[in-house]
């Protein structure tokens, strides 16, 4: 499994706006993407203008075809008049999650 990370500055009182869109457009369109597993939203709760998304791959691949897909791009079009600067992605192998199940096997075979 794989994790791609989205960083977001909103810019000041934008940040349910941008909230708002992901729910209404983004999700939607991510569930159609093959590879497509979850996907987290975060706030900050020290400053209402920084947002975290997260999104659950079946690979690498099929995240980056994702974000470079003509929906994802126009997605982020969508929203920077919302937004300070340019998102920051990094990505991630995903080693354990609880909900997904990784990680349990190994763990209880080490003990």
């Amino acid at each position: 499994m794989f994790a791609r990370l989205a960083q977001i500055t909103a810019k000041p009182g934008q940040a349910s706006n941008v909230s708002q869109a992901a729910r209404d457009r983004l999700i939607p369109m991510l569930k159609q993407q093959p590879g497509f597993i979850d996907t987290l939203g975060l706030n900050s709760d020290t400053d209402p203008n920084q947002l975290v998304g997260i999104t659950l791959w079946n690979s690498k691949e099929d995240a980056e075809k994702s974000l470079a897909s003509q929906q994802g791009q126009q997605f982020l079009q969508s929203i920077r008049p919302l937004i300070q600067g340019e998102p920051v992605f990094r990505t991630f192998n995903v080693e354990t999650s609880t909900v997904h199940n990784l990680g349990i096997t190994k763990a209880a075979t080490s003990s």
